[in-house]
């Protein structure tokens, strides 16, 4: 039972994360604190979307926030995440590398099988 709890919770953490906007702004933040509007400088979304991704990403421990004066600063409540993130940059450059060299295999061996299959080429 304990390790259903577990997974569940692992696949909130990933199920959350995974939207390209709320990777951007983990990045963003990194080991910063920073604002919205010091986070949206970067970001090509609205303040409203901005603030739904900052607020689901609280909801689930990974941003932590902290207000000063009149602004809301926005935290990595998991440092390690950056280290996840970054050990993950790997993986997809390696992987996509591998699919790359794979395509173009696969299209070089239907070249060559339709090479064979011409007349002529014997």
């Amino acid at each position: 039972m304990l390790k259903d709890t577990f997974y569940q919770e692992y696949a909130l953490i990933c199920k959350t994360i995974v939207n390209p906007t709320r990777l951007k702004i983990i990045e963003i933040i990194g080991d910063h604190k920073l604002n919205v509007t010091e986070i949206r400088t970067h970001l090509n979304i609205s303040m409203s979307n901005l603030s739904n991704h900052l607020t689901a990403l609280h909801r689930i421990g990974v941003v932590g926030r902290e207000k000063k004066g009149n602004f809301i600063y926005y935290y990595l409540a998991e440092p390690l995440l950056l280290e996840v993130m970054k050990t993950m940059r790997t993986v997809v450059h390696s992987v996509a590398s591998r699919r790359n060299r794979m395509m173009i295999d696969s299209n070089l061996v239907t070249v060559d099988n339709e090479a064979a299959a011409t007349p002529g080429n014997e």
